[in-house]
C-alpha cells in the first residue's frame, strides 16, 4: 500500500517485525552486518600481518574513498531507479566481487594490493544500497514509524557487528581468513533472496537526468526548518570523531591505560554499547523535535572528550567512548528519521543520498585532515580541541534550527 495514501500510527518495534515486508528487509539487513563483521576482521587481520599499518591505511581508505565519491550519485539512483531492486543488485555485486577473492584466500594465492580495489568496489556498492535502502524504509513501515524503524535496525546491527566480531576473532585461529571472505559473501547472497520477496515495491523511479540533480539532495532539506544545518552538523560531528576518536582511543589505550589490545577491544565495545542503547531507547520512545534533538545531541560529545582526555584508568575512558557511541547513533537515527519523514517520495532518495555523505563520506575527510594531527600533537589536546570545535558548532546548529522554526511558524 502506498504511503501517499495512507499512513499509520506509531507502532512499538514488535508491531514492525509482524509486517512481512519489513520482516523480511529487516532480516537481510541482519544477515549482510553479520558477514561485514566478519569480513571486517578478516580483512584488517589479513591487511596488517601482509602490509603492516600502511596496508591497513590503504585498505581502509579504500573502504572509505567510495562514500565520498559516490554517495550523492547513490542518492539520485535511489530516486531514478526502481528501490528494491537496487537493493538487490547492491547485494548481488557485493557477492559477486567477494567469491573470487575468497577462492584466492583459501588457496593462499591472495595479494594484499587485491584488497584495495576490492575494498573499493564493495563500498561503492554500499553507496547505493544505503540511499535506497533509506528511502525505501518509508515505504515498508509508513513515515509516523520511520524513527522506531531506524532505532531497531541501527541497534540490531551494532549488536551483530560486536557479536559478529567477537566471533570472528575467536574462528581466526584456526579458521583460513579465506573463509571469513566466503561467509559474508555468502550473506549478501542471502540479503538479496529476502529482499527479491518483499512485496512492496515502491516508486519505479523517475526518468529525469537533469546535470543539476546531484544537487537536489542538498536543496531538498529545505522542506524543514532546520534540517539542512542538522545533516551539516552530522557530517561535522562524524569527521571530528572520525579524525579524533578513532587513533585517540587507540593510542590511549596502548599508551596512557597500559590494558593493550584488551583495553581496546573494551573501548570499542563500550562505544558499541552506546549506540545499541541510544538506538534501542529510540526505537521505542518517539521524538517531536528530532531535527533539533539531533544537533543538542552533539554537545556531550565534550564531556565525552574531556574524559578521554584527562583518562588516566580503565573506567572514565569507558564512560567516555560509551557517550561517544551513544551520541552519534542517536543523532544518525534522528537526522535520519527527520528525512524520512519530511522529504517528497521524488526527491526522498537524494536527501538520503546526502545523509549518507555526511555519516559515512565524511569519514575519509577525517582520517585525511585530522589524524595526521597526532603526529604532532598529543591526544590529550586532540580530544579536548576536537570536543570543543564539536560543542561550539552543535550550539550554532542548534540556535540554527531554532531560528529556522521560529521563521517558519512566523510566516504561517
Amino acid at each position: 500500500m502506498s504511503l501517499t495514501t495512507v499512513e499509520k500510527l506509531p507502532a512499538r518495534p514488535s508491531q514492525l517485525l509482524s509486517e512481512p515486508d519489513f520482516r523480511r528487509s529487516y532480516l537481510a539487513g541482519g544477515v549482510s552486518q553479520v558477514g561485514d563483521a566478519f569480513q571486517f576482521v578478516a580483512l584488517m587481520w589479513f591487511a596488517v600481518a601482509v602490509g603492516g599499518p600502511l596496508g591497513v591505511i590503504a585498505v581502509r581508505l579504500g573502504n572509505s574513498l567510495p562514500a565520498l565519491l559516490f554517495g550523492l550519485h547513490g542518492g539520485i539512483a535511489a530516486d531514478r531507479w526502481n528501490r528494491r531492486r537496487t537493493l538487490i543488485a547492491a547485494d548481488l555485486v557485493r557477492a559477486a566481487v567477494l567469491l573470487p577473492v575468497a577462492f584466492a584466500a583459501v588457496s593462499e594465492n591472495l595479494p594484499l594490493w587485491s584488497l584495495v580495489p576490492t575494498g573499493f568496489v564493495l563500498a561503492t556498492a554500499t553507496s547505493y544500497f544505503t540511499p535506497a535502502f533509506g528511502a525505501f524504509l518509508p515505504s515498508l513501515v509508513g513515515r509516523a514509524n520511520v524513527q522506531q524503524a531506524n532505532g531497531l535496525v541501527s541497534a540490531t546491527n551494532n549488536v551483530l557487528s560486536v557479536a559478529g566480531w567477537a566471533l570472528a576473532a575467536a574462528l581466526l585461529t584456526f579458521v583460513p581468513v579465506g573463509w571469513f571472505f566466503a561467509i559474508n559473501a555468502a550473506s549478501y547472497l542471502v540479503s538479496a533472496a529476502l529482499f527479491s520477496g518483499v512485496r512492496t515495491r515502491g516508486p519505479d523511479g523517475s526518468s529525469t537526468r537533469e546535470p543539476e540533480a546531484l544537487l537536489d539532495g542538498f536543496t531538498s532539506l529545505r522542506v524543514r526548518p532546520g534540517l539542512g544545518a542538522a545533516v551539516a552538523m552530522l557530517g561535522v560531528g562524524m569527521t571530528v570523531m572520525t579524525g579524533v576518536w578513532t587513533v585517540g582511543v587507540a593510542e590511549l589505550a596502548h599508551s596512557k591505560l597500559g590494558h593493550g589490545a584488551s583495553g581496546l577491544s573494551l573501548l570499542l565495545a563500550a562505544t558499541a554499547a552506546g549506540a545499541i542503547s541510544s538506538a534501542a531507547f529510540l526505537s521505542k520512545r518517539p521524538v517531536r523535535r528530532k531535527v533539533y534533538s539531533s544537533c543538542v545531541c552533539w554537545t556531550f560529545l565534550l564531556p565525552a572528550y574531556v574524559a578521554l582526555g584527562l583518562a588516566d584508568t580503565l573506567p572514565p575512558a569507558l564512560a567516555g567512548t560509551f557517550v561517544v557511541g551513544a551520541v552519534t547513533g542517536a543523532a544518525f537515527v534522528l537526522v535520519s528519521a527527520a528525512t524520512q519523514e519530511s522529504i517528497h517520495e521524488g526527491l526522498l532518495g537524494r536527501a538520503m543520498g546526502v545523509v549518507f555523505l555526511g555519516t559515512t563520506g565524511s569519514k575519509p575527510l577525517g582520517l585525511l585532515l585530522i589524524a595526521p594531527l597526532y603526529l604532532v600533537l598529543d591526544p590529550d589536546v586532540l580530544f579536548l580541541a576536537g570536543g570543543v570545535v564539536v560543542f561550539a558548532c552543535a550550539i550554532a546548529a542548534a540556535t540554527s534550527v531554532r531560528f529556522a522554526t521560529r521563521r517558519a511558524l512566523a510566516a504561517v
